[in-house]
């Protein structure tokens, strides 16, 4: 194989390896971050449980968040 072949396979890995965008994921213990405050408190609903805004992330990717 050469090079050539191998750039474009490499690139296929690495962005595999990324969380998806549009996904509520934790960033510490008890803080999550969504993309959208609807999409933070779609979340809670469906634990039946209320968010609690903590403000933006980092960087301004996203917003952070609680449920109680």
């Amino acid at each position: 194989m050469n090079w050539r072949t191998l750039l474009p396979l490499a690139l296929l890995v690495l962005a595999g390896c990324s969380t998806p965008p549009n996904e509520v994921m934790q960033v510490r213990e008890g803080v999550l971050r969504a993309m959208t405050y609807v999409q933070a408190s779609d979340y809670c609903d469906a634990r039946d449980k209320t968010p609690r805004w903590l403000g933006r992330a980092p960087a301004e990717q996203g917003v952070l968040f609680q449920c109680y």
